[in-house]
Order: C-alpha cells, then sequence, then structure tokens
C-alpha cells in the first residue's frame, strides 16, 4: 500500500521484504504531532495514540529508519527476537 501511494518515490523497494516491524520503523509517521488528550490519557508515555487493548503495544524504533533502496533485501533476522545486523 505504502509503495503503491509514491511514498518510497523512485527507490527499488519489494514489498513481500517487509514485516509488520520494517513498517513501524518507517520515518513515515510523524513522531513530533501533538497527541488528542483521549491518547494521553489512555497511555501518556507512548509517543503514539492506543486506545485499545488488554496489552501495551511497544513499537522499538518507531519512526526511526530512512527508506533506501533494495530495503530488507539482504537482511537477516532470526525468530525469537528478530534482531538484525546494523544497517538493515
Amino acid at each position: 500500500m505504502y509503495k503503491a501511494a509514491g511514498l518510497f518515490g523512485d527507490l527499488e523497494i519489494n514489498p513481500s521484504e517487509f514485516t509488520p516491524r520494517d513498517i513501524y520503523m518507517l520515518d513515515f509517521f510523524d513522531t513530533k504531532i501533538t497527541r488528542p488528550q483521549v491518547c494521553i490519557d489512555a497511555d501518556s508515555e507512548l509517543p503514539y495514540c492506543q486506545l485499545l487493548g488488554n496489552y501495551r503495544m511497544t513499537l522499538p524504533g518507531y519512526s526511526t529508519i530512512t527508506p533506501y533502496a533494495n530495503m530488507n533485501e539482504r537482511c537477516a533476522s532470526v525468530w525469537p527476537d528478530y534482531i538484525r545486523e546494523d544497517g538493515c
């Protein structure tokens, strides 16, 4: 969907190489936004809005990676932590 919307511009991107983690780490999200009071009331510490759920969603590295050509095509990740080497 992001590729079809043009968010990657002219970059060569293979969407099938992306995991949900890769998506939330893209720097497409406005981290300086003033959250509505309802979001702050629900959880004052999160940088994004989570209104529902029994568990807090933690998104390490939220909106921190600038997209680059062939992103994630050569990055290994291993269960259960899916930690990648620097530069991936």
